[in-house]
């Protein structure tokens, strides 16, 4: 039982390096919008993601990159799903479309607003993305 709790552990803890090291390899942030989605969401993310060091981009900063800076963006798409709890899930995904960080949490529970309950998830996000310890590596620009 000890060796399969110790494996299982290890994979967690290659699986938590390997997306660290992916999430280095970008130095931008762009957060898609969504119409229907209150603002507090992005705001909340604009804050966090610039905390961690990502420089976040507007959708007109974004339109203006240079090509040679467009390998570095990552988008973060997001759903809040609010009905007895919150559910946020969050995907950041490189300008090809690939996948390099996912997660999803639910509010803490309790007799919370819906604004709350919005924040406490996305302050569980934030929690375990801090967890990655991003640091943008400069020069090593993610393969294509």
């Amino acid at each position: 039982m000890k060796k399969i709790l110790f494996a299982f552990a290890m994979l967690i803890m290659t699986a938590l390096s390997v997306s660290a090291h992916q999430i280095n390899n970008y130095k931008y942030i762009f957060i898609q919008h969504q119409e229907d989605a209150p603002k507090d969401i992005e705001s909340r993310m604009e804050k966090e993601f610039s905390s961690l060091g990502f420089t976040v981009l507007s959708s007109d900063e974004f339109a203006q990159l240079p090509s040679s800076e467009q390998s570095l963006v990552l988008n973060a798409e997001y759903r809040c799903r609010q009905s007895a709890q919150c559910l946020f899930h969050i995907w950041l995904k490189n300008t090809n479309g690939e996948e390099v960080y996912e997660d999803e949490q639910v509010a803490a529970g309790g007799f919370m607003t819906k604004k709350n309950d919005r924040q406490s998830a996305l302050k569980k996000i934030f929690k375990e993305i801090k967890k990655l310890n991003y640091q943008f590596e400069g020069d090593k620009a993610p393969s294509e």
